[in-house]
């Protein structure tokens, strides 16, 4: 724009149809509708400082997300409460238990708009021996959703619009540079303001069938008559307000320290501050009219409406103060070999559950509002080196130890259909990676990866019940919880490895001169629990995904190349999932996909 000023503008968008079939209204569900626009301007007043400020605005208005049903799976609930047994009992059949299939049978609105965007302000001035940078920044996010909680044509749970707006502000000063011929590093302050409150409320409503799911009379009993009113529950539901306002400040500093050529000691510390103040409510709101009961009936009849909702308020303010920091020995004895050690000390700061917490009979419990920092102590040692010519081998060994481990877990209460924030007294992630690259020649190369990891809980005493055991009793008891100490966490694969390589030749392509080029890449992961506490039903088998490509590439011209992928995991869900029992809605690999493509580009 001018020789002190310059810009960017960009647009981007999307557009897919939707990639499953609602075969009640015939419309399909799941598309993509994207727009967003980044501008930025460049200001170099002088050689020494740089002035970079972005917008960015991002709209999206998807007809999304459904889930298909993968399956029904059993649980120890008595037999009136398993989900073919209420599905009969309300006449209603489902679409297709195969996912496969793509179709769904909902009755209420899908909708994940989306508004996004913020500015950010960067400055850069060269100071001394190193580099002063000050980063501002403000963000906003408006969130406004709707969703078919129970995923089927039933009004069970009909409706779910967690509407909430976002905003965010920060801002970072560091300096990085040399202080002395052996010390160099970068210290500094940041601070970051954040708000969080449903706007203008959040919703959540049963309908006529929910009495069904939440029966919990045996057929034949006074109770399971009252559950049969009609209109106890139909049209009840909860409105919410939250507000959530919070606070973190750190100062923090990173040195390297070069004792001599082949060794390096590299200390950091950080402290840091973190506040969070939550205000929650949700009142009760709707079901039929009760007037032409008795009282007493009117009574027994409030009751079992409040076991599905209920009031509930709470307020929380916390605040917190930590110091985490690493330190780390990298020795290099040889040109071929360097070896490091490290020692990692983090957390995960104080956290409050904003969208509510289990109650007993006493209300609210409101301990369960607070999640405890996580405590992160983390050992790693690894050698990289260079054997051979055109030889890279690494390896690594490590092991982290999390105290007060924060994870999402499930309860039975039916307010609670998101779940909640909880701690587990202790987790444990230990194992080994290996990687390397060998270049045949400059046409030729190779490049491998393989890990192994394991991860435990050490203590969790209180977790949730797994799927299947939903219902458990003992004693004539019903148990919520069970201890899972030394149980498998969720989303950890015991070994994952790639596998690549990439050959090409020198050529010419509409007298471009470039490489014709041919690649392949694969990556496998063995089977994980997808769920807080492992289930037998909420496994993800392992799977492979084979990456292609072959074209032509030019580093002035045309450059031109075909793409696929494909993603083997055959029969996943006929394998997980039996017949009979509660339905459940899974995240997993739809396996077996193919996705090809063909990409053009012109560099000047």
């Amino acid at each position: 724009m001018s020789k002190k000023i310059a810009g960017r503008l960009s647009f981007s968008g999307t557009h897919r149809d939707g990639l499953l079939e609602n075969v009640a209204t015939g419309n399909s569900v799941n598309d993509l509708n994207n727009q967003g626009v980044r501008g930025q301007l460049l200001y170099k007043p002088t050689d020494d400082i740089n002035v970079t400020l972005a917008v960015d605005y991002s709209k999206q208005r998807p007809n999304g997300y459904a889930q298909v049903i993968a399956g029904v799976a059993p649980t120890l609930r008595d037999g009136y409460r398993q989900f073919n047994s209420i599905i009969a009992d309300l006449g209603y059949k489902l679409p297709s238990t195969n996912p496969f299939d793509r179709k769904i049978d909902t009755d209420a609105q899908w909708r994940s708009n989306q508004d996004l965007g913020g500015a950010t302000l960067n400055l850069e001035a060269k100071l001394g021996k190193g580099t002063l940078t000050s980063t501002s920044a403000y963000r906003f996010w408006d969130w406004d959703p709707s969703n078919d909680r129970d995923f089927t044509g039933l009004q069970a749970l009909k409706l779910s619009q967690a509407t909430s707006k976002h905003n965010q502000w920060s801002q970072e000063i560091r300096y990085a540079g040399e202080f002395t011929k052996r010390i160099s590093g970068v210290f500094g302050v940041f601070a970051i303001g954040q708000n969080l409150k449903a706007d203008p409320i959040q919703i959540e409503e049963a309908g006529k069938d929910q009495w069904r799911f939440s029966q919990n009379a045996a057929p034949g009993t006074p109770n399971a008559a009252l559950w049969a009113t009609p209109g106890l529950l139909d049209g009840y539901g909860i409105k919410t307000k939250n507000n959530i306002d919070s606070f973190s400040g750190a100062l923090f500093g990173q040195l390297d320290w070069k004792i001599t050529e082949s060794l390096h000691i590299l200390p950091g510390l950080r402290y840091n501050y973190d506040t969070k103040k939550l205000d929650y409510s949700r009142q009760t709101y709707g079901g039929g009219d009760l007037s032409g009961f008795d009282a007493a009936t009117q009574t027994k009849l409030l009751a079992l409406r409040n076991s599905v909702y209920s009031n509930q308020a709470f307020k929380v303010d916390v605040a917190d103060t930590d110091f985490s920091g690493n330190i780390t020995f990298a020795y290099k004895p040889s040109e071929k070999i360097n070896a490091y050690a490290t020692y990692a000390k983090s957390y995960k700061p104080v956290g409050v559950n904003v969208g509510g917490i289990p109650a007993d009979a006493n209300g609210p419990i409101i301990e369960l509002a607070k999640i405890k920092p996580e405590q992160v102590n983390h050992y790693e040692i690894g050698v990289k080196t260079n054997p051979f010519n055109n030889t890279i081998i690494n390896l690594s060994v490590f092991n982290t130890d999390i105290d007060d481990y924060q994870t999402l877990v499930q309860s039975e209460d039916i307010t609670l259909n998101r779940g909640y924030l909880a701690n587990a007294e202790k987790v444990r992630v230990r194992g080994l990676e290996i990687d390397g690259r060998i270049t045949v020649s400059k046409n030729l190369s190779f490049n491998t990866a393989l890990s192994y990891t394991d991860g435990r809980y050490v203590s969790f005493k209180n977790a949730p019940l797994p799927l299947e055991e939903t219902g458990l009793r003992v004693d004539g008891k019903q148990i919520f919880s069970k201890d899972i100490s030394g149980a498998e966490l969720p989303g950890i694969s015991k070994w994952a490895g790639t596998l690549g390589g990439d050959l090409s030749k020198d050529a010419r392509f509409f007298g471009n001169k470039g490489k014709l080029f041919f690649a392949i890449d694969s990556y496998s992961r063995s089977s994980f629990s997808s769920n807080a506490t492992p289930s037998k039903y909420l496994v993800v088998k392992g799977y492979s995904i084979f990456n292609s490509r072959i074209g032509f590439r030019a580093s002035e011209g045309l450059t031109v190349f075909i793409w696929g992928r494909n993603l083997f995991d055959k029969n996943y869900f006929e394998q997980l999932l039996p017949a009979g029992g509660n339905a459940g809605h899974y995240a997993g690999v739809l396996g077996d996909q193919r996705t090809y493509g063909i990409t053009f580009k012109y560099t000047l």
